[in-house]
């Protein structure tokens, strides 16, 4: 399973998901949009007009962070969670605390950062879905990426600051990647950290949410 992360309004994706998938699926991704605005309409009441406008908001891939790595953000989560003392999976169970709940909570399945501002995650269920659909918010995301920063400081130790807009980066290449740099754990979490965080910045900066799915690697970006 590859990561697949865009930046990108919901109506153009929904133009590109409406001609790559079969009308099962894309019945599936416009009903988790949809509980995904329900959700947040009556979470945030008060803003309830600015996340109508959001979720109609048209804007074209603006970031694009493809890779074949299973579980990249894996990594990171874990360490984020050391940090704190605890696990991804005891945080997910709400027996753990962690300062990078969004972070972490983004799980390894799909998921929503919406420049909105709330301190849980939200989940919603969908129906003929196994997993729960995950929303986070990508101005607490900024937050947590940059306390996470602090602590392994990427721009010294590994000389990225930020990855390009758009990275396609096959098996091979990340194999080959992987071979040259002898690298472990600590430096995978890293590498999600730099990927992550260029994705958050453009979705705080454009307002645009950022979409996290694996399974979308198997429709192109552009179709």
């Amino acid at each position: 399973m590859r990561f697949d992360a865009r930046v990108i309004g919901l109506p153009d994706h929904l133009t590109q998901a409406q001609k790559g998938l079969s009308k099962k699926d894309y019945a599936q991704e416009q009903a988790k949009f949809e509980a995904a605005r329900a959700k947040l309409m009556a979470k945030l009441a008060p803003q309830s007009k600015d996340v109508v406008s959001f979720f109609d908001r048209a804007g074209a891939i603006a970031a694009h962070f493809r890779c074949d790595r299973f579980q990249l953000l894996k990594p990171l989560q874990d360490y984020a969670c050391f940090l704190d003392g605890t696990t991804p999976e005891e945080v997910a169970r709400e027996n753990a605390w962690t300062a990078s709940l969004h972070t972490v909570l983004i799980g390894q399945n799909d998921a929503i950062a919406v420049p909105f501002d709330f301190t849980v995650p939200y989940d919603v269920e969908v129906p003929g879905r196994i997993h729960k659909y995950v929303i986070v918010s990508s101005l607490k995301m900024k937050k947590e990426l940059e306390a996470l920063n602090e602590y392994v400081a990427v721009e010294k130790t590994l000389g990225i600051e930020h990855f390009p807009d758009f990275v396609d980066a096959s098996k091979t290449q990340m194999e080959a990647f992987e071979r040259k740099e002898g690298v472990g754990r600590r430096f995978w979490a890293k590498f999600g950290l730099i990927a992550l965080r260029g994705l958050v910045e453009k979705s705080v900066e454009l307002k645009l949410p950022l979409l996290i799915d694996p399974q979308w690697t198997a429709v192109p970006s552009e179709v």
